[in-house]
Protein backbone atom coordinates (compact mmCIF):
# COMPACT_ATOMS: atom_id res chain seq x y z
CA UNK A 1 0.00 0.00 0.00
CA UNK A 2 2.68 2.57 0.62
CA UNK A 3 4.33 2.27 -2.48
CA UNK A 4 0.47 3.35 -3.61
CA UNK A 5 0.41 6.19 -1.89
CA UNK A 6 0.63 9.51 -3.81
CA UNK A 7 2.86 11.01 -0.99
CA UNK A 8 5.46 8.35 -1.89
CA UNK A 9 8.58 9.68 -3.21
CA UNK A 10 8.72 7.35 -6.18
CA UNK A 11 4.64 8.52 -6.93
CA UNK A 12 5.46 12.01 -6.94
CA UNK A 13 8.37 11.32 -9.63
CA UNK A 14 6.26 9.71 -11.75
CA UNK A 15 3.70 12.30 -11.48
CA UNK A 16 6.34 14.50 -12.09
CA UNK A 17 7.49 12.84 -15.29
CA UNK A 18 3.59 12.36 -17.03
CA UNK A 19 3.35 15.80 -16.10
CA UNK A 20 6.23 17.10 -17.88
CA UNK A 21 5.54 14.61 -21.03
CA UNK A 22 1.97 16.87 -20.97
CA UNK A 23 3.64 20.09 -21.13
CA UNK A 24 5.85 19.11 -23.45
CA UNK A 25 3.42 17.54 -25.97
CA UNK A 26 1.67 21.11 -25.47
CA UNK A 27 4.49 22.83 -26.19
CA UNK A 28 5.45 21.16 -29.05
CA UNK A 29 1.68 21.53 -30.51
CA UNK A 30 1.29 24.98 -29.84
CA UNK A 31 4.67 26.34 -31.95
CA UNK A 32 3.75 24.28 -35.14
CA UNK A 33 2.14 27.85 -36.16
CA UNK A 34 5.49 29.05 -35.84
CA UNK A 35 4.48 32.40 -34.82
CA UNK A 36 3.56 31.11 -31.55
CA UNK A 37 7.00 29.70 -30.55
CA UNK A 38 7.51 32.56 -27.44
CA UNK A 39 4.13 32.34 -26.12
CA UNK A 40 4.54 28.27 -26.28
CA UNK A 41 7.44 28.61 -24.02
CA UNK A 42 6.20 30.84 -22.10
CA UNK A 43 3.29 28.54 -20.96
CA UNK A 44 5.77 25.88 -20.99
CA UNK A 45 7.90 27.88 -18.43
CA UNK A 46 4.97 28.42 -16.40
CA UNK A 47 3.65 24.85 -16.54
CA UNK A 48 7.00 23.89 -15.00
CA UNK A 49 7.23 26.53 -12.87
CA UNK A 50 4.04 26.26 -11.01
CA UNK A 51 1.85 23.17 -11.81
CA UNK A 52 4.68 20.14 -12.42
CA UNK A 53 5.97 21.51 -8.81
CA UNK A 54 2.64 21.39 -7.22
CA UNK A 55 0.82 24.54 -7.33
CA UNK A 56 -1.83 25.40 -9.92
CA UNK A 57 -5.22 24.26 -11.30
CA UNK A 58 -3.97 21.59 -13.20
CA UNK A 59 -1.58 21.05 -16.29
CA UNK A 60 -3.51 21.65 -18.90
CA UNK A 61 -5.65 24.38 -17.74
CA UNK A 62 -2.81 26.36 -16.50
CA UNK A 63 -0.84 25.80 -19.61
CA UNK A 64 -3.65 26.41 -22.28
CA UNK A 65 -4.48 29.88 -19.79
CA UNK A 66 -0.67 30.94 -19.85
CA UNK A 67 -0.48 30.35 -23.43
CA UNK A 68 -3.33 32.73 -24.39
CA UNK A 69 -2.45 35.31 -21.58
CA UNK A 70 0.73 35.20 -23.69
CA UNK A 71 -0.25 34.89 -26.92
CA UNK A 72 -0.88 38.41 -28.20
CA UNK A 73 2.79 40.00 -26.72
CA UNK A 74 4.33 36.32 -27.89
CA UNK A 75 2.99 36.27 -31.47
CA UNK A 76 4.57 39.93 -32.06
CA UNK A 77 7.66 39.37 -30.14
CA UNK A 78 8.18 35.82 -32.22
CA UNK A 79 7.77 38.04 -35.64
CA UNK A 80 9.75 40.63 -34.68
CA UNK A 81 12.84 38.30 -33.00
CA UNK A 82 12.52 35.85 -35.42
CA UNK A 83 13.64 38.32 -38.30
CA UNK A 84 16.14 40.03 -35.86
CA UNK A 85 17.34 36.37 -35.05
CA UNK A 86 17.69 35.23 -38.98
CA UNK A 87 19.14 38.70 -40.00
CA UNK A 88 22.08 37.63 -37.56
CA UNK A 89 22.73 34.35 -38.34
CA UNK A 90 22.34 35.09 -41.94
CA UNK A 91 25.62 37.86 -41.32
CA UNK A 92 27.41 35.23 -39.21
CA UNK A 93 27.00 33.03 -42.00
CA UNK A 94 28.11 35.07 -44.40
CA UNK A 95 30.96 36.39 -42.35
CA UNK A 96 32.42 32.66 -42.26
CA UNK A 97 32.54 32.71 -45.63
CA UNK A 98 34.68 36.28 -46.69
CA UNK A 99 36.18 36.56 -42.98
CA UNK A 100 39.25 35.87 -44.77
CA UNK A 101 39.07 37.31 -47.93
CA UNK A 102 40.11 40.85 -45.88
CA UNK A 103 39.39 43.66 -43.37
CA UNK A 104 36.04 44.06 -44.28
CA UNK A 105 35.10 40.43 -44.14
CA UNK A 106 36.87 39.82 -41.05
CA UNK A 107 34.80 43.09 -39.12
CA UNK A 108 32.05 42.05 -40.67
CA UNK A 109 31.59 38.65 -39.25
CA UNK A 110 32.92 39.78 -35.51
CA UNK A 111 29.94 42.50 -35.70
CA UNK A 112 27.42 39.76 -35.96
CA UNK A 113 29.22 37.54 -33.40
CA UNK A 114 28.70 40.78 -31.46
CA UNK A 115 25.63 41.00 -32.11
CA UNK A 116 24.63 37.44 -32.06
CA UNK A 117 26.01 36.85 -28.61
CA UNK A 118 24.08 39.35 -26.13
CA UNK A 119 20.47 38.60 -28.61
CA UNK A 120 21.28 35.08 -27.25
CA UNK A 121 21.46 35.89 -23.76
CA UNK A 122 18.50 37.69 -23.79
CA UNK A 123 16.51 35.11 -25.99
CA UNK A 124 16.63 32.64 -23.48
CA UNK A 125 15.44 35.06 -20.32
CA UNK A 126 12.42 36.14 -23.31
CA UNK A 127 10.05 33.15 -22.17
CA UNK A 128 10.13 33.50 -18.25
CA UNK A 129 9.39 37.27 -18.61
CA UNK A 130 6.80 36.77 -21.07
CA UNK A 131 5.37 34.11 -18.57
CA UNK A 132 5.78 36.08 -15.09
CA UNK A 133 5.24 39.51 -16.19
CA UNK A 134 2.41 41.53 -18.21
CA UNK A 135 3.28 44.11 -20.45
CA UNK A 136 4.01 45.21 -24.14
CA UNK A 137 6.92 43.46 -26.33
CA UNK A 138 9.02 46.70 -25.59
CA UNK A 139 8.47 46.15 -21.75
CA UNK A 140 9.35 42.35 -22.18
CA UNK A 141 12.23 42.79 -24.48
CA UNK A 142 13.89 45.27 -21.80
CA UNK A 143 13.58 43.33 -19.18
CA UNK A 144 14.86 40.34 -20.87
CA UNK A 145 17.89 42.27 -21.55
CA UNK A 146 18.41 43.69 -18.35
CA UNK A 147 18.84 39.97 -16.99
CA UNK A 148 20.74 38.78 -19.36
CA UNK A 149 23.03 41.93 -19.51
CA UNK A 150 23.27 41.60 -15.73
CA UNK A 151 23.09 38.02 -14.84
CA UNK A 152 25.71 37.23 -18.35
CA UNK A 153 27.57 34.10 -17.13
CA UNK A 154 24.41 32.36 -15.97
CA UNK A 155 22.73 33.37 -19.50
CA UNK A 156 25.96 31.56 -20.71
CA UNK A 157 25.33 28.51 -18.88
CA UNK A 158 21.49 28.76 -20.53
CA UNK A 159 22.64 28.78 -23.69
CA UNK A 160 24.94 25.60 -23.32
CA UNK A 161 21.98 24.16 -21.51
CA UNK A 162 19.79 24.93 -24.79
CA UNK A 163 22.63 23.92 -26.63
CA UNK A 164 23.25 20.30 -25.09
CA UNK A 165 18.95 19.76 -25.07
CA UNK A 166 19.06 21.12 -29.01
CA UNK A 167 21.80 17.96 -29.60
CA UNK A 168 19.87 15.19 -27.62
CA UNK A 169 16.94 16.02 -29.27
CA UNK A 170 18.92 15.48 -32.80
CA UNK A 171 20.55 12.79 -31.52
CA UNK A 172 17.05 10.99 -30.37
CA UNK A 173 13.94 12.60 -31.56
CA UNK A 174 11.92 11.12 -29.22
CA UNK A 175 13.41 12.71 -26.43
CA UNK A 176 11.24 15.71 -27.79
CA UNK A 177 8.71 14.99 -25.70
CA UNK A 178 10.43 15.32 -22.57
CA UNK A 179 13.13 17.70 -22.93
CA UNK A 180 11.33 21.01 -23.36
CA UNK A 181 10.30 20.85 -19.94
CA UNK A 182 13.51 19.04 -18.35
CA UNK A 183 15.27 22.26 -19.64
CA UNK A 184 12.64 24.88 -18.57
CA UNK A 185 13.21 23.00 -14.61
CA UNK A 186 17.05 23.20 -15.41
CA UNK A 187 16.84 27.33 -15.73
CA UNK A 188 13.73 27.44 -13.04
CA UNK A 189 15.15 27.93 -10.05
CA UNK A 190 17.78 30.63 -11.15
CA UNK A 191 15.31 32.13 -13.13
CA UNK A 192 13.02 32.78 -10.34
CA UNK A 193 15.24 33.41 -8.07
CA UNK A 194 16.69 36.44 -10.35
CA UNK A 195 12.60 37.57 -11.38
CA UNK A 196 11.84 37.69 -7.31
CA UNK A 197 14.47 39.49 -6.30
CA UNK A 198 14.05 42.06 -8.87
CA UNK A 199 10.98 42.51 -7.70
CA UNK A 200 11.41 42.58 -4.42
CA UNK A 201 14.07 45.29 -4.98
CA UNK A 202 12.14 47.62 -7.39
CA UNK A 203 8.94 47.85 -4.93
CA UNK A 204 6.77 45.82 -7.35
CA UNK A 205 5.79 42.73 -4.44
CA UNK A 206 4.48 45.66 -2.21
CA UNK A 207 2.32 46.46 -4.88
CA UNK A 208 1.71 43.33 -5.35
CA UNK A 209 0.02 43.05 -1.91
CA UNK A 210 -1.53 45.89 -2.03
CA UNK A 211 -3.33 44.59 -4.62
CA UNK A 212 -7.26 43.31 -4.76
CA UNK A 213 -7.36 39.95 -3.39
CA UNK A 214 -8.34 38.20 -6.08
CA UNK A 215 -5.07 39.28 -7.94
CA UNK A 216 -2.92 38.54 -5.31
CA UNK A 217 -2.58 35.43 -6.82
CA UNK A 218 -1.36 36.58 -9.86
CA UNK A 219 2.44 36.70 -10.02
CA UNK A 220 2.42 39.25 -13.44
CA UNK A 221 3.16 42.54 -12.88
CA UNK A 222 1.55 46.01 -14.63
CA UNK A 223 3.66 47.25 -18.17
CA UNK A 224 3.22 50.39 -16.18
CA UNK A 225 5.25 49.52 -13.18
CA UNK A 226 7.57 47.91 -15.01
CA UNK A 227 8.19 50.78 -17.30
CA UNK A 228 8.72 53.00 -14.51
CA UNK A 229 11.13 50.21 -12.54
CA UNK A 230 13.16 49.45 -16.08
CA UNK A 231 13.60 54.01 -16.23
CA UNK A 232 14.48 54.38 -12.35
CA UNK A 233 16.95 51.48 -12.84
CA UNK A 234 18.51 52.87 -16.18
CA UNK A 235 18.96 56.16 -14.52
CA UNK A 236 20.79 54.54 -11.41
CA UNK A 237 23.06 52.85 -13.46
CA UNK A 238 23.83 55.64 -15.92
CA UNK A 239 24.79 57.79 -12.29
CA UNK A 240 26.98 55.38 -10.81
Amino acid sequence: MGMMQYNNPVIRLMVKAANMMIVSFYWVVCCLPVLTILPACAALYHSVAGVVMGRGTGVTKDFFTAFRDALRPGVALTAVLGVLTALVCFGIYTGTKIWSVGIFGTIYMAAGILVGIPLAAMLVFVPPVLARFEGGTSVIVRLAMYFSGKHLLRSVWYLLLLAAAVWSVEFFPLLLLVIPAVYMDLIRGGTEKIMNQYIRESGLEQEQEAAPEEAQGEEETSALSLDRMLDSSAGEDSHG
